[in-house]
């Protein structure tokens, strides 16, 4: 009988890809979240926060940890880890927009400042830096319409800091529109890349750094075990039902807008 072919076997974006998808939650933490690749998150978080801080070594923490408020509920973040000299990093990758995302960026992060509370009576408040960084796949209505977006406690009138024990960094992925020719800075060319990867069949800038040429090795679908594969393509799954999950919601407003509009 007559009908649509369908794939069989393996993900066909799998097999048509050569590196593969940082936005899955599989390759985020292919890329960023593993101890063999470490360095590359390091070399992320120094292009980030060049000319501020220089990012040495890092230790990831259990992603999963007790808050000691709100009745102890379980806090999980995609990746936490903690730098030599202390400062704690969250780093978060988010597909969707949410209902008071950025309000959930600051409880997750507002969570890994109260859990350094030790108990006793000698600890004087003495806190270590949080920041956390969120990469955002998608545009937000209530965020500057920029690609980055850095907040701190500051005085509203005199911008005087207050601390600079809890910032929060946004990254809206979709506003970074620069083409490769465009890429002069290190965090354009990391910002580049994450975008563009899925697409590529080698990254670029990998003569001149090491660690692109590192993350083009570990990127790539074909030296994936079988196992990692398999996981991959799960995730990958996944990603692509929560966009369709999306755009379905999107269209649905869309129609139910018309319909508003026509009754009147």
């Amino acid at each position: 009988m007559a009908g649509c072919n369908r794939a069989s076997g393996p993900d066909m974006e799998v097999v048509m890809a050569v590196l593969i998808n940082p936005f899955t939650d599989f390759g985020f933490k292919r890329i960023f979240g593993r101890e063999d690749s470490k360095d590359i998150l390091i070399g992320f978080l120094n292009a980030l926060f060049e000319g501020e801080m220089k990012v040495v070594d890092l230790v990831y923490r259990d992603k999963e940890r007790h808050g000691e408020f709100a009745r102890d509920r379980l806090i999980i973040y995609d990746i936490y880890c903690t730098g030599e000299d202390g400062k704690e990093f969250i780093v978060e990758m988010q597909n969707d927009s949410q209902v008071h995302f950025e309000d959930r960026a600051l409880y997750y992060a507002s969570g890994a400042i109260v859990a350094q509370a030790r108990r006793g009576t000698d600890w004087r408040y003495d806190l270590c830096p949080v920041i956390g960084i969120y990469f955002m796949n998608f545009s937000s209505g209530t965020l500057p319409g920029r690609f980055r977006s850095d907040f701190v406690l500051r005085e509203i009138r005199t911008g005087e800091m207050l601390s600079d024990r809890l910032r929060i960094v946004f990254l809206q992925m979709k506003r970074f529109d620069k083409a490769e020719s465009q890429c002069t800075s290190d965090l354009d060319k990391w910002t580049y890349i994450m975008n563009h990867i899925k697409t590529l069949e080698n990254i670029p800038w990998k003569a001149q750094n090491e660690l692109f040429a590192k993350l083009e090795a570990m990127s790539k679908i074909a030296a994936m075990t079988d196992d990692e594969r398999i996981e991959y393509e799960a995730s990958l799954r996944q990603y692509r039902d929560n966009n369709a999950k999306l755009d379905a919601a999107i269209q649905k407003g869309r129609e139910e807008g018309r319909e508003e509009g026509r009754e009147e």
